[in-house]
């Protein structure tokens, strides 16, 4: 091949690399090593056009007309050459230029990097603000409450110093009379006992359960009120905090309260609650009778004397409308668990009432219908057969052990649902 026909190789190879036949690179520095690789390449053939080879046809006649032409021809194996280093000049510039867009771009990705670990350290910022605005908030509630606890005891010490003068100032003017009148002695017997009075209030707390544990115990007599259909309100004896009135009103029937502890019925009346402090039996003894729909009365019996009980359930019966309800409930001391420990909790309870007992004495006292409940089991883990079968047949094993579950985590309370016979 001639060296003309090698440049029109290149030409033609540059041609389709425009028209895009050449699968050589076209960016970046591997674009300025094709260049290069082409440029040394075709340097060799620089003279092209300015010499013939040895082996070419009809050379002498050749040779005539490039010596005819040499003025025109002298100066192409120069330009071309220098047309080459031009080239490659531009390529070496490229180069550099590439090799400074690699350091931009280094330095634009450990810029972007730069970037990345601040907006960490902000969002680390901003989580550590966060948690310091939440552990802020929670000193504030603290301290409101503590604030609150302040002024609950300055309000309860303001109490108990009212309570020291009024003592003082009757014990005084006692003295001052030689004597005490019975309405002094009243007076002074009820601030003396309103210690105690809160003290039970305390204990009730502490062992008669929350509020919402008490309400979902009585809850289930719900039906039985609304089973009456009779006219009347509803009374509940020792009434005590008031979660059976309070739900009651929201079933919207007509309930009042009965209390002698005067903390309790302050409390029932700051929640919206019709609540009358005075003696039950007294109260009974009081209203018309036949005019109250249900007598209620929760956890109250065991702390009555016999005689008191009985004078109960009579003016109740009284009281009640025909077809009117008694319902009672008291701790099951058939639940050993009860019975042997938990009913002595409350040293107000004067004895445990069986619940046969408490059965008979209502049915004996008059009531039509009288309907024994056992409620709220222990729970707990439980003896099964198979842990007494090996002991005894297990029909004898299956009656031990349900004794032993009832003695040990069967119900530990005792409900009463008794109605007064209808008029005729």
């Amino acid at each position: 091949m001639s060296d003309t026909d090698e440049v029109l190789a290149y030409l033609h190879a540059a041609k389709a690399r425009v028209d895009g036949g050449d699968t050589g690179p076209t960016r970046g520095p591997d674009a300025v090593r094709y260049a290069r690789a082409r440029l040394e390449e075709a340097l060799p053939h620089a003279h092209a056009g300015a010499h013939l080879p040895d082996d070419a046809r009809l050379k002498p006649v050749k040779q005539a007309v490039l010596g005819a032409v040499r003025p025109v021809t002298s100066h192409q194996e120069p330009f071309n050459r220098a047309v080459l280093q031009a080239v490659d000049g531009v390529a070496e510039a490229l180069d550099g230029v590439l090799h400074r867009a690699d350091l931009h771009e280094q330095q634009a990705a450990r810029l972007q990097a730069g970037v990345a670990t601040a907006e960490l350290a902000v969002d680390d910022l901003a989580d550590d603000v966060r948690s310091l605005r939440h552990e802020v908030s929670d000193l504030a509630t603290a301290v409101a409450a503590l604030h609150a606890s302040v002024e609950a005891a300055r309000s309860e010490a303001a109490v108990v110093r009212a309570q020291q003068d009024v003592v003082l100032r009757t014990a005084r003017q006692a003295l001052d009379d030689q004597g005490i009148s019975v309405a002094q002695l009243t007076e002074l017997s009820r601030e003396l006992g309103a210690g105690q009075e809160r003290l039970y209030e305390d204990l009730e707390d502490r062992f008669r359960g929350t509020a919402d544990e008490v309400r979902a115990k009585v809850a289930p007599y719900l039906a039985d009120i609304e089973a009456t259909t009779v006219d009347g309100p509803v009374l509940d004896v020792g009434c005590g905090r008031g979660e059976w009135l309070g739900m009651l009103a929201e079933a919207q029937v007509e309930a009042y309260g009965i209390d002698t502890n005067e903390v309790v019925v302050e409390r029932c009346r700051a929640q919206g609650l019709d609540v009358r402090a005075g003696d039950a039996l007294a109260h009974l003894r009081e209203v018309e009778p036949g005019t109250v729909r249900a007598v209620t009365s929760f956890h109250v019996v065991e702390h009555l004397s016999l005689d008191t009980l009985v004078g109960l359930l009579d003016a109740a019966l009284v009281a009640l409308a025909p077809g009117g309800a008694l319902i009672l409930e008291t701790p099951n001391p058939t639940n050993l668990n009860v019975g042997a420990a938990s009913f002595y909790l409350d040293p107000t309870h004067l004895k445990p009432l069986h619940p046969q007992f408490l059965e008979f004495l209502v049915a004996q006292r008059g009531f039509a219908t009288v309907e024994g409940r056992y409620l709220n089991p222990e729970g707990g883990a439980e003896l099964e057969v198979d842990d007494l079968a090996p002991l005894a047949g297990r029909d004898r094993a299956r009656q031990v052990v349900d004794r032993i579950n009832w003695a040990l985590g069967g119900p530990m309370d005792f409900g009463i649902v008794a109605r007064k016979a209808a008029s005729a």
